[in-house]
C-alpha cells in the first residue's frame, strides 16, 4: 500500500514560500454567466450515443458521493445533490428524444471560462496507445511495467493548507529525510526498481510504453489474444519534460512538425540516442493492471470526445463543460485519416480524468479513444478555443 507521510515544520514553510505561484494562479481565470441563445453549440443525433453513456457513467460516479458534498468553481458552489437532479433530468429528455438546448437551459445555467490576460484555452488531445506485452520477461519482451513501489512516498498538501487543493508532493526517505524519488535514467537504465517484485508486465517497445505513460493508460495485447489495460498508478513526482522540446531545441524537429507520430519515428531512425531522449524526461508512471478500462483517475470509464483532462484544483471532478474549438486543419494533410474533415468541435464532455502536463485554467486534453487512428488525431490536436462550465439550477428544490 502507497505509503504517506507527514513532513517536517521546516519543509511545511518551505512550500508555504514557494506556493506563491499557486496563489497567483487562482487569479487567472475566472467565470461569467452567459445566455444559452450566445453559446455556441454542435450536439447533433449521430453524437448522441456517446453523450448518454458518458453522462450514465458521470451520474453512477456521483452517486456514490455523498449529497451533503459539493462542486466549487471559485467563486461558484453547487451540491452534488443539485448536480445529480440536473444530470438525471438531462438523461431521461435525451432517452425521449426531447430537445436538449431546451433540457439544458431548464436545468443548468452556463458559464464562460476567461482569462485576464485574454488567453484561450488550449486544446490537446490523448488516446489510449496499445502495446504488444508478456506476462515473462524475455529477449523479445525486456521493458519492464512497473506498479507503485511501497517506498513511493506521497504526501498531499492540502492536508496542511486548502491552498494547495491537488497538489502533491512525492519522493522516498532516507535517514528520517524525504527526498526525491528516482529518476527515469535510474529506474530503466539503472534498474534501481528491478527484483522487487514490482513487474506486472513486459512489453515489446519501451517507446510504446513510454508513449502510454504520456497518455496515462494503455491496451496491452498478449501473444495468446488476451488483453489487459494498464492505468496511471502514481508518478514518481518529477517533472514532466516533453521530448518534443528537446528534439525541436536540439535542430531535429522543426516546432510546427512536432507531433507524438513525428517523435516516434525520430526515435527509431535514431536508436542510439533512445535512451538519452527519453531519459530527458525525468518523470515516471506506475501502473494498475485492469481487464476493463480506459478509467480516468477518479475510476469513470472514459468515452472518446465526451472525457477530458483537466486540473481538478480548477475544474472539480466530474464537472460538465461545453467545448469549443476548431479541430486541426492539418487533420487531413498530417494523418492517414483521409475521411475526417476539419469541423468546429462544440459539444458537451465531462472533467474525467488528469494528466501532469495539464495545469492551470487554460489546459484542456480531449480523450479521442483508442488505438492508431485515436492516436493520430490526438498526435495534431493543439488548437485555441473556448470553453464553458455547466452549472445545475436547483430543480428538485426550488
Amino acid at each position: 500500500m502507497l505509503q504517506t507521510k507527514k513532513i517536517s515544520t521546516l519543509l511545511f514553510f518551505i512550500l508555504l514560500i514557494i506556493s506563491c505561484k499557486t496563489v497567483q494562479e487562482k487569479d487567472k481565470y475566472y467565470f461569467k454567466k452567459e445566455d444559452w441563445e450566445d453559446v455556441p453549440i454542435n450536439e447533433g443525433e449521430n453524437k448522441k450515443e456517446t453523450l448518454i453513456t458518458s453522462l450514465e457513467n458521470n451520474i453512477k460516479w456521483l452517486s456514490k458521493k455523498s449529497n451533503n458534498s459539493y462542486f466549487q468553481l471559485k467563486d461558484i458552489k453547487f451540491t452534488t445533490e443539485s448536480y445529480l437532479c440536473s444530470s438525471k433530468k438531462l438523461l431521461e429528455s435525451l432517452q425521449n428524444s426531447e430537445n436538449i438546448l431546451i433540457s439544458l437551459k431548464n436545468n443548468f445555467d452556463i458559464y464562460k471560462v476567461y482569462s485576464n490576460d485574454n488567453q484561450d484555452i488550449l486544446y490537446t488531445g490523448y488516446y489510449i496507445p496499445i502495446a504488444e506485452a508478456s506476462e515473462k520477461h524475455s529477449k523479445i519482451y525486456q521493458t519492464p511495467v512497473y506498479k507503485t513501489p511501497q517506498d513511493l512516498v506521497s504526501v498531499y498538501l492540502q492536508d496542511f493548507n486548502p491552498i494547495y487543493k491537488g497538489k502533491i508532493l512525492r519522493g522516498r526517505v532516507l535517514k528520517n529525510q524525504l527526498i526525491p524519488y528516482w529518476t527515469r535514467e535510474e529506474i530503466v537504465d539503472k534498474q534501481v526498481l528491478s527484483r522487487k517484485n514490482l513487474e506486472i508486465a513486459w512489453v515489446k517497445n519501451k517507446v510504446d510504453l513510454f508513449f502510454i505513460e504520456i497518455q496515462g493508460s494503455g491496451l496491452l495485447t498478449y501473444e495468446n489474444g488476451k488483453k489487459k489495460y494498464i492505468h496511471y498508478s502514481s508518478q514518481n513526482g518529477r517533472d514532466y519534460s516533453p521530448i518534443g522540446a528537446l528534439l525541436f531545441k536540439e535542430g531535429h524537429l522543426e516546432k510546427s512538425k512536432i507531433t507524438m507520430q513525428s517523435i516516434r519515428e525520430w526515435l527509431e531512425r535514431n536508436p542510439n540516442e533512445k535512451s538519452r531522449v527519453l531519459n530527458y524526461n525525468k518523470s515516471f508512471v506506475f501502473f494498475n493492471l485492469e481487464n476493463d478500462g480506459p478509467f480516468g483517475n477518479i475510476n469513470v470509464k472514459l468515452t472518446e470526445e465526451r472525457s477530458i483532462a483537466a486540473d481538478q484544483s480548477i475544474f472539480p471532478a466530474g464537472t460538465l463543460t461545453l467545448l469549443d474549438f476548431k479541430m486541426p486543419p492539418s487533420l487531413k494533410a498530417e494523418t492517414n485519416l483521409q475521411d475526417l474533415q476539419p469541423e468546429q468541435f462544440r459539444q458537451l464532455a465531462f472533467v474525467q480524468d488528469t494528466g501532469g502536463a495539464i495545469k492551470g485554467a487554460q489546459r484542456i486534453d480531449v480523450f479521442w479513444g483508442e488505438g492508431s487512428s485515436a492516436g493520430e488525431i490526438a498526435g495534431v490536436t493543439q488548437q485555441n478555443g473556448n470553453m464553458f462550465i455547466l452549472v445545475p439550477k436547483n430543480v428538485c428544490n426550488p
